[in-house]
């Protein structure tokens, strides 16, 4: 639909594109909060509810785990009963209970293996540990004393190794040091070629005591025998020497990790294939749970899980070791489902919002354009405040208030001007006329006065109706300027000629005060102005100057010019204006103070004439005093097209051009006394 108004087409184009452009950019911003929502603050969000309303459950494979070990030799029987063969042959007993004939001997060699394991004992004691852990291991496998070591029962027997107080193994030397061997060094050797180090490498083994190892191979350690006791001790020296570690996984609750390092020393496993071995085998037994799980029914698998739910959904994990994890997300899974309902609700209620801020925004330029005519009314001064949508509306309302105020204006300043001038004109008329009318009744009623007197009351008569008729002419030239625009008739005038030919009007009231005017302007400057007007100007400039000057001084008229500007100085010297005055000092009527107005005899308007001139040639002057030198400065546009800037208050010249004057002969006229006198 068209509109006919500019400014309802302006705002119709800028709402809907404004309400376009949000639309645009908050589907675009819509977008990008969702993707980056999606990838940022989802997953640890879901996580967190996932987490909040559900816990990780894992599988039990301890049955499967138990049949994977024992086909790798690492589960069933007992390890114990494997290896205490090798002490009955030494005459240890096998009858359960008799391990507490040997317990001081346990307890001393498990202190050995502790201290040990932990590196807390000196290297004398910790070269005794070694023997008596060497000696274990090698009665465990049945090993004769072939190679030169010794039995823990031989070391024993020969009193080389013996039970300290605190419990440990020491070695006893002989008196040239050596110790149970030949010397210090064959034990040494001995123990580097059973592949036992000074001191354990690496990250300590936990230490297993015996009675664990007992435990876990289906005996009471009160109900073990000796040569039970000794075979778990040396299994314990052996987990230490080979450093055989396990940690069971949580998805094998009921395998123990003693009994597997137990019957992985008794099998002769080094580390890394025990670790091998038993991860191997804990995925199998996981993966075979997996899938028997997957088989069962929904309710059955909870059960399993010891979940509460008869229609779960399960997230399933697989860790790095083969574990795997489920947890029942169906609360999750019904809290996710309202993700794109509330995405789509977002965006609709977004763009229902943006549609209506831009009906709002076409409802609030009505509000302030209301409220700026109604300001406007109470206020004509007052700024007319839109937005830049609304420029148009506030260029016409501004042209209208400009057109409003200018007619206001027009009127008061034609009231003022008119109350000026007859106020003005009544005051500097009564003066003059009042000593015409005194000076007439003295001569109308003294008719016996004496002839000299009768001719001096006449002239003074005379000189007051002078004054009043240059009064009158003065008040009628300033209202003819002020009420209409001065007629400017520019002509091309050479600028010295003309300066001299206003000069040389003042010459007989400067030779009355024995003042001399000086004329300092180059040749061949010519400027583009009116003049006549600017002959009135510069003389009521000069004639200030004239009055003012001091007696028997110079009065300097001078001219420079440059491309743009011709500049007219007029210099006296004199009594110093103030800054105040200064400021004054073109208006109308202004005078500074009774002296000089009785000297120069004005009204006041020379210098607001002179002003009206040089402003209608789009020129500006100016007056400056210092030190008792003033200066007035005119500034004219040379070819009269320029507009001028206000002087500074100190003037400096410039060079000027030329062209030959046609100068109209401008010049105030004086008048004799007894010009108009009858004879």
């Amino acid at each position: 639909m068209a509109l006919k108004s500019d400014q309802a087409n302006v705002l119709r184009r800028r709402v809907l594109g404004t309400m376009a452009r949000n639309l645009a950019l908050f589907s675009l911003a819509f977008l990008l909060c969702c993707a980056a929502f999606q990838a940022f603050a989802v997953p640890p969000l879901a996580a967190y509810v996932a987490d909040s309303t559900s816990s990780w459950r894992t599988l039990n494979s301890s049955s499967y785990l138990e049949e994977a070990l024992t086909e790798s030799g690492l589960w069933g029987g007992s390890p114990v009963d494997d290896t205490m063969k090798a002490f009955q042959d030494e005459g240890y007993s096998d009858a359960a209970g008799s391990i507490t004939a040997v317990v001081d001997e346990l307890n001393a060699l498990t202190d050995a293996i502790e201290a040990y394991a932990e590196g807390t004992v000196d290297a004398a004691e910790m070269s005794a540990a070694e023997d008596a852990i060497t000696s274990l291991e090698q009665q465990a496998a049945g090993a004769s004393d072939k190679d030169g070591s010794q039995s823990i029962v031989d070391a024993e027997a020969a009193g080389n190794v013996i039970v300290s107080s605190n419990g440990t193994y020491q070695v006893v030397t002989d008196e040239n040091g050596s110790a149970g061997t030949d010397n210090a060094d064959a034990v040494d050797g001995d123990a580097d070629e059973a592949g036992i180090a000074d001191e354990p490498a690496g990250e300590p083994v936990p230490f297993i005591s015996y009675e664990d190892i007992l435990a876990a191979s289906g005996t009471m350690p009160t109900d073990a025998s000796a040569a039970q006791g000794l075979a778990a001790v040396s299994l314990s020296a052996i987990i230490q020497e080979r450093r055989l570690t396990l940690t069971v996984p949580a998805g094998a609750p009921d395998v123990s990790n003693v009994a597997v390092l137990a019957h992985a020393a008794a099998a002769g496993y080094d580390e890394e294939t025990l670790r091998t071995t038993f991860a191997e085998a804990y995925r199998q037994s996981q993966d075979r749970a997996h899938e028997t799980w997957c088989d069962l029914p929904p309710e059955q698998q909870a059960q399993q899980l010891g979940v509460n739910d008869s229609s779960p959904v399960w997230q399933v994990e697989q860790a790095s070791d083969g574990t795997f994890q489920m947890r029942d997300i169906a609360l999750y899974t019904f809290v996710k489902s309202f993700k794109m309902p509330l995405a789509i609700l977002v965006f609709v209620v977004g763009w229902l919002l943006i549609v209506l801020r831009a009906l709002n925004q076409s409802l609030r330029y009505f509000d302030e354009l209301s409220g700026a005519v109604g300001r406007m009314l109470a206020d004509k001064n007052a700024p007319i405040e839109l937005p830049p949508d609304l420029s148009i509306a506030r260029n016409e309302l501004a042209v209208i208030r400009s057109q409003s105020l200018a007619d206001e204006r027009a009127a008061k300043a034609a009231e003022q001007r008119k109350n000026e001038l007859v106020a003005y004109l009544a005051h500097d008329i009564r003066t003059p006329l009042t000593s015409v009318l005194g000076y007439l009744d003295l001569l109308r009623e003294a008719t016996d006065l004496p002839r000299d007197t009768l001719r001096k009351y006449a002239d003074v008569a005379y000189t007051k109706a002078e004054r009043l008729e240059s009064l009158i002419n003065e008040f009628f030239e300033i209202t003819r300027y002020n009420l209409s625009a001065i007629p400017i008739e520019r002509e091309t005038v050479g600028v010295r000629l003309f300066c001299q030919q206003v000069a040389e009007a003042f010459f007989p009231e400067a030779s009355a005060r024995s003042i001399r005017i000086s004329v300092d302007v180059p040749a061949g400057d010519t400027f583009f102005v009116d003049p006549d007007k600017m002959a009135r100007a510069l003389g009521n400039v000069l004639r200030n100057a004239v009055a003012y000057a001091e007696t028997s001084s110079t009065i300097a008229l001078a001219a420079r010019q440059d491309e743009q500007f011709t500049t007219i100085t007029v210099a006296n010297r004199g009594r110093e204006i103030s800054e105040a005055h200064l400021e004054s000092i073109f208006e109308k009527f202004y005078r500074e103070d009774g002296a000089r107005t009785t000297r120069s005899g004005g009204a006041g308007l020379g210098l607001a004439i002179a002003k009206e001139i040089v402003v209608a040639h789009q020129g500006d002057i100016e007056a400056a005093s210092q030190r008792g030198v003033t200066v007035f400065s005119l500034r004219l546009p040379t070819r009269g097209a320029t507009r001028a800037v206000p002087l500074k208050p100190r003037y400096t010249h410039a060079p000027t051009p030329s062209a030959p004057p046609r100068m109209h002969d401008n010049r105030p006229r004086s008048r004799s006394k007894h010009a108009r006198r009858k004879p």
